[in-house]
């Protein structure tokens, strides 16, 4: 970031103000300090203001109230710290409150015996106009090294306050986490800096959460002005049933009298890469857009995201940021046309906000301090300064437009051989109406060859032509290899383009490339079975067909009543190996069971395919096998699966039974399609399975199984 009078006007601001106060000592690690102070975690400074702030440390239990001395614009304190209980910990909180400080002063305060005390500063908040400067970062979980490295570059920057915007730790219900994951890492600007936290899904149920920061444990959201800013702390994390926390909002933000408003929370309201996410859309964005809001910052997705101005058309717009490089792992980011610079960033980072005035500038950092991004604001009127106002994007045509880069899908007119031409139907339901389209081959490297060709985007598609290359195939994920252009999008005047867009061809492009299997018939059990183990009562019933070559399984037999299916193998095996604390795992001999319940011949496994496993229990002899469910949306349904095994002269007799509730939307009647599976495993080695592709990677895709239908 360049110079600019507002940090020389800052700078000046901050000396005057530290003439005032005693010089600062460089505050020493802190662990159990020397004399009464016993730190185990902190000290750390919140709740600042222009006339009071809180001193918080953890200390061992047993001691008293504590000694704090404080000093600055010529004032000398001495307050005691009031002790309190953290739930279900024998450490305590101490807490030291000031009050009567003056505005915008630096004071420095120590803990306890003068024998290398824990000790901080800490820095008043301005009672006006006055410039000042804070940093944001978030999502510092689980790797405390990463995360120190971005707190150093933080202290460095020397700001009033830091806001934290969530998942402080990986299980914030996990004592050892806060001081390990957090506490310890951010010592270098918690000697400095006020510390605002925000709650992610990753800080646990708020109890030790509002005992570390001094928040209710009903109500861990709320507000605070610094100088000319008002900043307000939501909690996405919350249940707002009733909607407390909205009415609270909508009151804060009125009542408000202030130059800049912030809001930050954890889940993002807009959100390209990571977890696509959207919270707060319907409710909380309409309120950020008409009280006025100039940014929300956010965290979840660990990455770096600086949407294009968003609001209401001729209204002042609301600029959306998604900051979480703090030191969890990164997160793909994702090309999209309402993103500052079409694409997000994946690194440590941290942002750098300055205030001045009418004047606001960001700058986005990497830990070496270099800049990544930034951006300058100008208020006048109420409405940002007019290059920022023309880059707006309306709320409405913002949502469409978001994800319209991202995995944009494609139908194939046919499946081409390789190296022949095909024409590719992209459906454009995410772009502009009537929009043009220019489609180029991708800068990176790509088997496909696509000429340059410009097409109109009517009734929601677009075509262009392609070569198919010459290792073109269908995969376990799809089409390979992937289709990649570059695409750049003409609407009314306003271009968006993206440099290396994949394009993924949808799952009615990938049947045509997989014939549809003849289907099996599964014949009607007149009786109900007994799973027992006893594969007498399938004396009349053959062996399954194999789809694929016509022969019958060695052993396996299936039926069908109105309450599931019932299945039943015999498997010629001396050596019986199972394993009770993971029955599901490779180790374990047994089948594996496949059931799409509405023969949709999808891709993946969506919400209507189940996996099953079934084993013998060798650990507790003949009687109920392991019985688990490995995947099914609606677990709670499969509960009913029963498993049984016996021992036989050559192996032993695997019975199992899936119930008609695990089975629906699927109707247990005559004529009912199902797509299956089945593996049966021996020794880490498949030796039989019922599906078109014997490439164990495709093994859940259902478009490769067989089908079934039940008959009478």
């Amino acid at each position: 970031m360049s110079k600019r009078p507002a940090i020389a006007l800052f700078a000046v601001c901050l000396l005057s103000a530290y003439a005032a106060a005693q010089s600062v000592k460089a505050a020493p690690a802190v662990g159990n300090a020397g004399g009464a102070a016993r730190a185990v975690i902190g000290p750390y400074v919140n709740r600042v203001d222009s006339s009071s702030a809180r001193i918080v440390w953890i200390s061992e239990r047993g001691t008293p109230p504590v000694r704090v001395f404080v000093d600055g614009g010529g004032q000398h304190l001495e307050v005691r710290s009031i002790p309190s209980e953290i739930a279900s910990r024998s450490e305590l909180l101490q807490t030291a409150k000031l009050d009567g400080l003056k505005p915008l002063t630096r004071y420095e305060y120590y803990i306890g015996s003068e024998e290398v005390p824990p000790r901080g500063t800490f820095l008043t908040a301005p009672a006006g106009q006055a410039p000042f400067r804070f940093a944001v970062y978030g999502d510092t979980r689980s790797y405390p090294d990463r995360h120190q490295v971005v707190t150093e570059a933080i202290a460095k920057e020397n700001p009033a306050f830091v806001v934290c915007s969530g998942d402080l730790v990986a299980d914030g219900d996990a004592w050892d986490q806060w001081k390990a994951q957090f506490f310890d890492p951010a010592r270098s600007y918690l000697e400095r800096a006020t510390l605002w936290p925000v709650r992610g899904n990753h800080d646990g149920n708020g109890t030790l959460f509002a005992s570390l920061f001094g928040l209710p444990e009903t109500r861990l959201y709320y507000s605070f002005n610094f100088g000319n800013a008002h900043f307000v702390i939501l909690d996405s994390q919350l249940e707002d049933k009733g909607h407390a926390m909205l009415r609270w909002l909508k009151r804060d933000l009125a009542e408000r009298h202030a130059e800049w408003n912030f809001v930050f929370y954890h889940i993002p309201t807009f959100n390209v890469g990571g977890h696509t996410s959207d919270w707060g859309r319907d409710d909380y964005l309409p309120v950020f857009e008409s009280a006025g809001v100039d940014f929300t910052l956010t965290g979840h997705s660990h990455l770096y995201e600086r949407f294009l101005p968003i609001g209401p058309a001729g209204k002042k717009p609301v600029i959306h940021i998604v900051s979480a490089g703090g030191g969890a792992p990164p997160y793909e980011v994702r090309p999209s046309p309402i993103l500052a610079g079409g694409i997000g960033r994946s690194e440590l980072h941290y942002c750098v906000f300055e205030i001045n005035g009418n004047r606001c500038d960001l700058a986005a950092k990497r830990p070496d301090g270099s800049v990544m991004d930034s951006l300058s604001l100008v208020k006048e009127g109420g409405v940002y300064q007019a290059d920022v106002m023309a880059a707006a994007f309306e709320t409405e045509k913002a949502k469409r437009l978001e994800f319209m880069f991202v995995r944009p899908t494609a139908d194939l007119d046919a499946i081409p051989s390789p190296g022949q031409k095909v024409q590719v139907s992209v459906r454009a339901d995410r772009f502009p109406e009537n929009c043009t389209v220019t489609v180029r081959q991708a800068k990176e490297e790509t088997n496909w060859e696509v000429e340059p060709q410009k097409v109109a985007a009517e009734e929601n598609a677009f075509s262009f032509a392609a070569r198919a290359p010459a290792d073109f195939k269908l995969g376990g994920k799809g089409f390979e290899p992937p289709l990649r252009v570059a695409l750049t999008v003409e609407d009314h005047g306003r271009a968006y383009s993206a440099e290396d867009v994949t394009i993924y061809f949808s799952q009615d492009s990938a049947r045509k490339a997989v014939p549809i299997p003849s289907a099996v018939d599964i014949p009607y059990m007149p009786r109900r079975v007994t799973v027992d183990g006893d594969l007498s009562e399938w004396a009349g019933v053959k062996p399954l067909p194999l789809p694929f070559d016509k022969k019958e399984t060695s052993s396996f037999r299936i039926g069908w009543r109105e309450d599931g299916l019932y299945c039943a193998v015999s498997v010629k095996d001396a050596t019986v190996k199972a394993d009770p604390d993971a029955p599901w795992g490779s180790d374990t001999d047994g089948v594996d069971l496949f059931i799409e319940k509405d023969f949709a011949r999808s891709r993946g496994m969506g919400e209507n395919a189940s996996e099953y496993v079934f084993s013998p229990a060798p650990e507790s002899g003949p009687g109920p096998g392991h019985a688990s469910v490995v995947y099914g949306r609606n677990r709670s349904k499969d509960s009913g699966v029963a498993c049984a095994w016996r021992r036989s002269k050559e192996g032993y007799s695997l019975e199992f039974f899936v119930p008609a509730a695990a089975l629906e939307p699927a109707k247990m009647q005559a004529g009912t399609m199902l797509g299956m599976n089945f593996i049966l495993n021996d020794d880490k080695v498949a030796v039989e399975r019922f599906f078109c592709d014997k490439k164990p990677e495709n093994r859940r895709s259902p478009m490769r199984w067989g089908a079934v239908r039940l008959a009478k």
